[in-house]
């Protein structure tokens, strides 16, 4: 028998007795190198191939018992604190509906809370089987297919205080279908990047047009960062010096449309973002009103509410439910509650991070890095609109404040997140097609080196 065909025939029993078929691809393949290098050693010495290949194969061990070995080793890995960590935020946003708040209509709200939580963590549980590098195996699929989703919702979606409703919440898959298009343009060189500048281009202008100037902030920041991460990388085969300055060319128009694009009502809230006193009565009211809400609110329990606000925290008026959320918490119940939800958020954001550094391939490290920066990013904008920095309304807090659409989509791609931390330790990414084109053209098979012109 040849001798790559009993090696051959060796890893086959070993992959065998692995259950988890997604792992048996690496194993195989580590296998096959471990197995060659033995061969090789012991034909330095001086043995002939196939005699090489046994002792080889001896000093591996039975492939039987070295499979099922492999098995305990080669398992999905369930991360259950992310999961208890979600659950945990989940439980968080329910119970500030169902207890803090004396809404008439609570017991209808929060119905249709756990019915669209329901959702929600029915779509996670899909996303946490489905096979996450179906978003290599697409990626133009899926990043066209969010654009497109997008513009529908543009022209059918309705409008609430002058944002197009549905598509604002659309904007938290743009990192996602932009980490794809990175993905599919790695070792392309320039052009690559090029391609990348104008797929960063279109979600940004979409994002100007709904308009949400948070969403828009959002992406441009995540998008550029993930760039910057490949470029960093060397990911597309580029000088980095060179790179960079051409990435800066698409961020540097964005920057200028973005402030072209403000209106004198943006200007006045960007002013009264910093110094709210400056116009009390009109553009700078609610970061007054916060600002104010917080200056009386103590560690733990009720704070000194002012009376021209009692009545809206009590009933409560809308903006309390979905954009000051936190504030309206801090007045009732003291500073300690903004602890506890700052406390699980920075758990899940440190441990999700953690898990994104450990990822082997590059398609798993940019798919939990763009839904772990999209999260990150809606925190921080939450928490500075909060503590009265009320430049921009926020998307959400995830999982926590009100907004159905945001929360089920927020459980979506938490479920693709847990995919790849599922099963991100087997995958492997796709070779340069430039390398495998090499490989059909110039081959070594069994101690023979094959040319194939036909190839």
């Amino acid at each position: 028998m040849l001798s790559l065909d009993r090696i051959n025939e060796y890893v086959t029993v070993v992959c065998q007795q692995i259950r988890w078929k997604k792992a048996r691809f690496r194993v195989s393949e580590e296998m096959q190198n471990h197995i060659i290098d033995g061969r090789d050693s012991y034909m330095a010495q001086g043995l002939d191939e196939n005699t090489a290949t046994e002792k080889a194969l001896t000093d591996t061990g039975d492939a039987t018992v070295i499979g099922t070995q492999l098995d305990r080793i080669h398992r999905p890995k369930p991360q259950w604190s992310m999961f208890v960590a979600t659950a945990i935020l989940l439980i968080l946003g329910l119970l500030v509906r169902l207890f803090v708040f004396n809404d008439e209509d609570r017991i209808g709200l929060m119905s249709i809370r756990l019915l669209c939580t329901g959702i929600g963590v029915a779509g996670m549980i899909a996303a946490y089987f489905t096979d996450f590098t179906i978003i290599g195996k697409y990626p133009k699929t899926i990043y066209f297919g969010v654009i497109s989703i997008s513009v529908a919702m543009l022209l059918f979606s309705p409008t609430t205080n002058g944002k197009s409703f549905y598509t604002q919440y659309i904007i938290l898959l743009f990192p996602l279908a932009f980490s794809a298009i990175i993905f599919a343009t790695r070792n392309k060189g320039y052009s690559g990047i090029l391609s990348c500048g104008l797929a960063f281009a279109l979600p940004s202008f979409i994002a100007l047009y709904v308009p949400s100037v948070s969403g828009f902030l959002l992406f441009a920041i995540v998008g550029a960062a993930l760039l910057g991460i490949a470029i960093y990388k060397k990911w597309f085969g580029t000088k980095r010096l060179y790179s960079f300055l051409l990435m800066l060319a698409p961020v540097a128009l964005l920057t200028i449309v973005f402030f072209i694009s403000m209106t004198p009502y943006r200007w006045d809230r960007l002013a009264v973002a910093f110094n709210p006193s400056i116009d009390p009565n009109g553009a700078g009211y609610m970061g007054v009103m916060v600002r104010e809400l917080l200056s009386g609110a103590t560690f733990f329990g009720r704070g000194n509410i002012p009376s021209e606000y009692i009545v809206g925290l009590t009933e409560p008026y809308q903006f309390f439910y979905t954009d000051l959320l936190l504030t309206a918490l801090i007045s009732h119940l003291g500073w300690i509650a903004f602890i506890v939800i700052l406390s699980a958020l920075l758990f899940f954001i440190v441990k999700g991070f953690m898990l994104c550094f450990k990822q082997k391939s590059s398609l798993g490290l940019f798919v939990s890095m763009a839904i772990m920066m999209t999260f990150c990013m809606q925190v921080i904008s939450y928490i500075a609109y909060n503590l009265g920095f009320l430049f921009a309304a926020p998307i959400s807090l995830p999982l926590i404040s009100y907004g159905n659409t945001a929360t089920i989509i927020n459980l979506v791609l938490i479920g693709f997140m847990l995919s790849v931390f599922r099963t991100g330790d087997v995958v492997v990414d796709e070779k340069n097609p430039t390398i495998t084109k090499l490989n059909k053209f110039i081959s070594w098979n069994d101690g023979k080196l094959t040319i194939n012109f036909k190839s």
